[in-house]
């Protein structure tokens, strides 16, 4: 009696609370489909950070580069001479000259 009467408890509670058991399969299949819409959504987010941060040293460049391009109109053309030599010299031959005599 004790059964039949906890079959009958369920049953009124599954009436009154709501979902069948396909229904709570099916909220199960929802959640984990959240979960994967949030995972990817989060992978994206990281992606465009990273695409942001990007952006963002190629920008620096850009601006450093048009300073530089800026700085050169405004010299003479001895100025620009030695800008380019001294640019010359700590670019390519100190490192060269460095490995060379092993400083």
């Amino acid at each position: 009696m004790t059964g039949a009467r906890d079959d009958d408890e369920v049953e009124h509670l599954r009436e009154l609370v709501g979902p069948s058991e396909t229904s709570y399969q099916q909220l199960r299949r929802d959640r984990d489909e959240a979960q994967r819409v949030a995972r990817d959504a989060l992978a994206e987010v990281g992606e465009l950070r990273g695409r942001i941060t990007e952006m963002s040293v190629q920008l620096s460049r850009a601006r450093q580069d048009q300073d530089l391009l800026q700085r050169r109109v405004e010299m003479s053309a001895a100025e620009r001479l030695l800008d380019r030599a001294s640019q010359r010299w700590t670019t390519s031959i100190a490192p060269r000259a460095r490995r060379l005599f092993g400083r």
